[in-house]
């Protein structure tokens, strides 16, 4: 009678656990239809305020239902947002009032979240394709071999795209670390692979981070980096102000063009509501375009 009694609670118990990971399973799909919403709010400071309860709740999920497509890319997308959209531009103002130590120690939270994304990122496309690690372990050849025999469909482009964009923003946010430096390659060959499969996903930031990237290499084939920035002017028509921000910041100050510098930190900023569905991210890169503007003699000494 005992046993049965203790199977029958052990039953009950495992019963509990389905039942919270259906429940968790089953809160994903809610997630994301409700995810735009967030992109498409009008509020900076209250959407900055919010994130940190969300990151929060996505890794209390991660627990319950760790290999969860849409929760791993949900929490690889916030922490993101988070620390380029947030933690950064705190980064800067700190910088600006001169207030290093504390610029310091925000971009040190960046750098654990920047790392944190990437590897769920890794953890997201572990889910369908073997043989990442190996094939980085194996050398920069072997890994460009790798991604394109192992990921030829155009819905790998996601995967892809954050991995190498969470990566790529740990190194750029690591620059004192020559091993963090290192991989910058491998975090590039992702992002390619990503604009190979489709150019235009997530608003053709694969084609904007390649463009960075490009401008910012030493000795860089500036001819190069224009065609890279022009191509995503194309694909994103102008509307994805990141993208004019960016080229600002990295294109025109590598060129010493202070007129293109401000031309398209003025577009930026006096750009109505030309993309509701990216209304946030337009909103970061307005913050940043009045930030850079004030910047520009410093910028461009005359």
């Amino acid at each position: 009678m005992r046993g049965f009694v203790l199977l029958s609670l052990l039953a009950v118990l495992a019963a509990g656990c389905d039942i919270t990971k259906m429940a968790a399973n089953g809160t994903s799909g809610l997630f994301q239809r409700a995810a735009p919403a967030f992109e498409q709010h009008w509020d900076y400071e209250l959407a900055g305020d919010a994130l940190p309860s969300n990151i929060i709740q996505m890794e209390g999920l991660l627990r319950v239902v760790p290999d969860n497509e849409i929760i791993v890319m949900n929490a690889v997308r916030l922490y993101t947002a988070y620390a380029y959209g947030w933690i950064e531009d705190r980064v800067e103002e700190l910088q600006l009032a001169g207030d290093y130590a504390a610029a310091d120690a925000q971009m040190r939270r960046a750098r654990y979240m920047y790392l944190r994304s990437r590897d769920l990122a890794k953890h997201y496309i572990g889910l369908e394709h073997e043989g990442f690690e190996e094939a980085y372990e194996a050398g920069l050849d072997r890994f460009r071999q790798y991604l394109q025999e192992e990921f030829d469909d155009p819905e790998d482009a996601e995967g892809l795209l954050w991995v190498g964009y969470a990566w790529g923003s740990y190194i750029n946010a690591s620059k004192d670390d020559m091993v963090a430096v290192a991989d910058l390659p491998f975090a590039e060959a992702c992002v390619q692979r990503s604009v190979d499969l489709d150019p235009t996903f997530f608003n053709g930031a694969g084609t904007t981070f390649l463009a960075v990237v490009a401008t910012e290499a030493p000795g860089a084939d500036l001819d190069r980096a224009q065609a890279l920035w022009e191509r995503a002017l194309e694909l994103t028509e102008r509307r994805n102000l990141l993208v004019l921000v960016n080229m600002a910041r990295t294109y025109a100050v590598r060129r010493q063009d202070r007129e293109l510098y401000r031309s398209l930190l003025v577009e930026a900023l006096e750009a109505g509501d030309i993309n509701p569905e990216q209304r946030l991210t337009n909103m970061i890169a307005k913050r940043r375009a009045a930030r850079y503007l004030r910047q520009i003699d410093e910028k461009f000494p005359r």
